[in-house]
């Protein structure tokens, strides 16, 4: 994923600009993007101008293809937000498993301390 600064995004004052921030930061043209999408290149024109918008069934798709997460950062930050990435249930079960080992190796480690203590 390319990384943007939040700032730079959040200074884009219309749809449009954010949309064109995403697609400008790919390197992609915008007809590899447009027909990535099936969408038709004067559609295409009018997302850039402001003048229509991405269908949000797309958004993912344009996500992965521009490679980026722009274009929805700008449209949280409109509503006052900002995106988190959540976990998957599988990184949440590595995290829940990380933090058990780490427990045990703290027992483990104490239980050594005090049997070199009483051996001494």
């Amino acid at each position: 994923m390319i990384e943007m600064p939040i700032e730079m995004i959040r200074a884009k004052r219309s749809k449009g600009a954010a949309f064109t921030l995403a697609c400008d930061a790919s390197g992609l043209e915008d007809k590899e993007i447009a027909m990535s999408l099936n969408i038709d290149a004067g559609t295409f024109s009018k997302m850039k101008k402001g003048m229509a918008t991405l269908d949000a069934d797309l958004l993912v798709q344009f996500c992965k293809i521009v490679g980026n997460q722009i274009y929805p950062e700008w449209l949280a930050y409109q509503v006052g937000c900002t995106l988190v990435m959540i976990q998957s249930e599988a990184e949440r079960r590595a995290e829940e498993e990380r933090a058990k080992r780490e427990e045990a190796e703290k027992e483990n480690k104490l239980l050594r301390q005090l049997l070199q203590g009483k051996a001494a």
